[in-house]
């Protein structure tokens, strides 16, 4: 769930006040032209940017995916999806059971397997970009948020990712929140949408 109120907003222009509210396990595409303050407004619902004025809230942890993560040669998926684990349980600590759980949990439902011990370096951006997701599961977020997670992408690529986050939503009741100017492929695979 997440839910703001009249919350104002600062990129170059002031945005708002944006009053909207969107329930567990729906997939929301964030659409507005460059520059109209999307990469903003999910900085500021994630915690890295305080609004300007008005409250939001999101009934527990608050995940962004930034855009465009590189691909650094020399990690297999499964070591890159347990370092969202790392914000956590910190570098020096072994994770316990219950992350355990959680790394198995992440890459079974983005179904990532199959790739566990493929270099990242080696593998398509769109199983990148799931990969992504996943890492951002071990940290059993109530609300996950990606910026341009289609961006790059190829049709195929884009449609598996958007069919992937609206799975993701309605399997697991995480609200998902994603920013795209792919709007056909986009709508098709959200349940709402908020305009900026």
């Amino acid at each position: 769930m997440i839910r703001a109120s009249d919350i104002v907003i600062r990129y170059g222009a002031v945005q708002g006040p944006l009053s909207f509210s969107f329930a567990d396990g729906e997939c929301v595409m964030l659409r507005g032209r460059n520059g109209s303050g999307k990469t903003t407004l999910m900085k500021t619902l994630a915690g890295l940017l305080q609004p300007l004025s008005g409250t939001f809230e999101a009934g527990g942890e608050v995940i962004l995916v930034p855009t465009r993560i590189p691909k650094v040669k020399g990690f297999t998926v499964a070591e890159f999806i347990r370092t969202g684990m790392l914000s956590e349980y910190g570098s020096f600590r072994r994770p316990g059971n219950d992350a355990e759980k959680a790394f198995e949990n992440a890459m079974r439902m983005m179904e990532l397997e199959v790739l566990a011990a493929k270099d990242i370096s080696c593998i398509s951006d769109g199983e990148f970009q799931i990969a992504c997701i996943a890492a951002a599961l071990t940290r059993k977020a109530n609300v996950l948020m990606l910026d341009e997670p289609t961006a790059f992408l190829d049709v195929e690529n884009r449609v598996m990712v958007l069919k992937t986050l609206q799975h993701l939503a309605h399997d697991t009741g995480v609200t998902v929140l994603f920013s795209t100017h792919d709007i056909h492929d986009g709508a098709l695979y959200s349940d709402n949408v908020l305009c900026l």
